[in-house]
């Protein structure tokens, strides 16, 4: 909500539940999921401010589209600046950090391929978890 603040925005009743619906959700989680979890907190919250919430958010850098191919939807996952390469299930929506996975020199090679100074990157491989699987 700090970040909110910073960068010159309300910090609104409907945007902070808006918010705690999306740190209590873990993983990936669509529009609709967070506009369920919200309303336990405020009955009258839109879908409208949902969207228009989640874009802002994105747009700060807090949270990341992640695009599912077979659905052909997005949905968003908490942006994590030490973490930009997850894994997402693509039944239950549950993403976990990629770590200890060293990309480094793999970057260095698009980069001289493509004569492109590559800045940052995020990653997203998609898979059934576990749980999933049972």
């Amino acid at each position: 909500m700090r970040a909110l603040i910073e960068a010159g925005y309300s910090n609104t009743y409907p945007r902070r539940v808006v918010i705690q619906a999306i740190a209590s959700a873990g993983g990936c989680f669509s529009p609709f999921e967070i506009l369920e979890r919200g309303r336990s907190w405020h009955a009258r919250l839109g879908l409208t401010t949902v969207y228009r919430t989640l874009d802002l958010l994105t747009s700060l850098g807090l949270v990341h589209k992640v695009h599912h191919e077979e659905e052909g939807c997005h949905s968003y996952a908490l942006a994590d600046k030490a973490h930009e390469q997850r894994i997402v299930c693509e039944r239950c929506h549950r993403a976990v950090a990629l770590e200890g996975h060293d990309l480094q020199a793999l970057l260095e090679a698009i980069g001289q391929e493509t004569g492109y100074h590559i800045k940052g990157h995020r990653l997203e491989v998609f898979g059934v978890c576990p749980n999933c699987q049972k």
